[in-house]
């Protein structure tokens, strides 16, 4: 697999490479296996940049394992605000509960894997770090940069392409830095095995790279693209109620396949956007009540991975039809989803999404403004 340049060459070049040239980046000056994790846990899905603005708040709210143990998971929830996929807010408080319990840290990659939201990418990068073990990572970054440097003609989310690119990465990691090594061949593909402009005269594996050493390969036509998923539209109308200072909203179930667990406006879905002319029932429906909503609809577009929401929304009215005693406890009648009045200074403290801020800057409304339209 290495048949160009002996591997131990690759490895020092690699090496040598990130010691120079490598990014500053806050996770990377920590040796706390805790504060990988959290890092790690964060990287997953997000943008080092975005992980970098929002690392050390995070710390500094919760220093350590036992903190964050401590902690109640709504509010580790709105400390990961910003950040998305809210799940793995959830799964890193299930872990550290779990670390917090025994008392040890993970010894291995197979002991971190046990630990929620911690799969084989992000366990082998732990155990590479925190416990010097030569365990090698397969992220996009990797995966485009082994592709290239073996010239290899399958989608690399194949099994079969994926034991190879594994074989290559476990060869190319230095047996004395293997995290060092790992984070060395991701930031190869962040910086200069670039997706559409590869730098090859930059890339200090380069000599062992086929698809830049071999006559009439393009290393820009690797890795091999598999179809891509097709992109879902989902239509819903959102309805904006304000009392006061405070603002309507509802916790969305844990299972939903978008904003789960997510404090959010009242909101229900169609088949199409015609049919959300009968949004104010559709509400009743959904959460009880009687339902006025203000025409016409701000048109608001939110995108989430492959799918792509088309939201209607409008100021509205709600009046609810409960018991005197439910009222007071902010609950819907049994079986609907319970509607609960926040406070503006109380938002910010809530497990929320980017969407609620975008819904409510296009309505025009902020939290800190008069009520447009009151409640009960």
């Amino acid at each position: 697999m290495l048949q160009l340049v002996e591997p131990e060459e690759l490895r020092a070049a690699l090496l040598a490479w990130f010691d120079l040239f490598q990014r500053d980046l806050p996770w990377r000056r920590s040796e706390d296996p805790y504060e990988i994790l959290v890092a790690e846990i964060m990287l997953q899905q997000t943008r080092s940049e975005v992980v970098a603005k929002r690392y050390q708040g995070f710390l500094d709210r919760f220093p350590c394992v036992e903190a964050l143990a401590a902690a109640p998971v709504e509010s580790v929830e709105a400390a990961w605000s910003g950040l998305g996929y809210y799940r793995r807010a959830r799964n890193l408080h299930r872990a550290a509960l779990i670390l917090a319990e025994r008392g040890i840290l993970p010894a291995s990659a197979s002991e971190w894997a046990e630990l929620p939201g911690v799969g084989a990418y992000t366990s082998a990068l732990l155990a590479s770090r925190c416990c010097g073990e030569s365990s090698p990572v397969l992220d996009g970054n990797v995966e485009r940069v082994l592709s290239r440097f073996l010239a290899s003609r399958e989608p690399p989310r194949r099994a079969a392409a994926r034991r190879i690119l594994l074989a290559t990465a476990s060869r190319l990691l230095h047996p004395g830095r293997p995290g060092d090594s790992n984070q060395a061949l991701m930031e190869v593909g962040s910086l200069v095995c670039r997706r559409g402009t590869p730098d090859c005269g930059a890339c200090p594996i380069a000599p062992g790279c086929r698809a830049f050493r071999s006559p009439g390969l393009d290393p820009r036509t690797f890795p091999v693209v598999r179809p891509r998923r097709a992109r879902e539209v989902r239509h819903c109308f959102t309805a904006v109620v304000r009392r006061g200072d405070e603002l309507l909203l509802h916790r969305r179930p844990g299972d939903a396949d978008w904003l789960a667990g997510r404090w959010h406006l009242p909101t229900v879905e169609f088949a199409s956007r015609e049919e959300s002319i009968g949004a104010a029932e559709a509400l009743g429906r959904e959460f009880g009540g009687c339902w006025e909503c203000d025409e016409p609809a701000v048109l608001v577009r939110h995108a989430v991975t492959y799918r792509d929401f088309v939201v209607r929304a409008a100021v509205a009215r709600w009046r609810p039809e409960c018991t005197p005693e439910e009222t007071a406890a902010n609950q819907a009648p049994l079986g609907r989803p319970s509607l609960v009045w926040f406070r503006d200074s109380e938002i910010d403290e809530l497990p929320t999404s980017s969407l609620l801020r975008k819904t409510l800057d296009s309505v025009g409304v902020r939290c800190a403004d008069s009520p447009l339209h009151s409640g009960p």
